[in-house]
């Protein structure tokens, strides 16, 4: 009964760093899909394509929940939480900038989605 209780046991403690192993490169498919929503929205905002822009900032900021919920269950990351958060808010005021065609509002704000972009991988980003 003890052998199979150690197998047992052992199958479970592989599951479980094949699934933290799983965990993290989705998380670099998502960091990857954020860095190119975020150039297609930069591209469509300067082209002034509302509804291009809509789409990307609403994908940014469903991509950005995800990273601040990572980072609320990792735990000692709070300032990759606000960042996370803040980039989220900004997704959202980009759709209602683009939706009333203030394409100069909806650049800023991209723009500071970049900047807390650079911030948060200083910090966090393992090569």
């Amino acid at each position: 009964m003890r052998k199979v209780s150690l197998i047992i046991l052992g199958f479970l403690l592989v599951l479980t760093t094949s699934v933290k192993s799983a965990q993290a490169e989705l998380d670099m498919d998502l960091m990857q899909a954020i860095e190119d929503t975020n150039k297609s929205l930069s591209s469509n905002i300067a082209i002034k394509d509302q509804k291009a822009s809509t789409s990307d900032a609403k994908e940014l900021e469903q991509m950005f929940s995800k990273v601040e919920t990572y980072f609320v269950e990792k735990g000692d990351a709070p300032d990759a939480v606000d960042l996370a958060k803040k980039s989220k808010e900004l997704s959202l005021e980009i759709v209602k900038s683009v939706t009333a065609q203030d394409f100069d509002s909806a650049t800023n704000a991209a723009t500071t989605i970049s900047r807390n972009c650079r911030t948060c991988h200083t910090f966090y980003k393992k090569s």
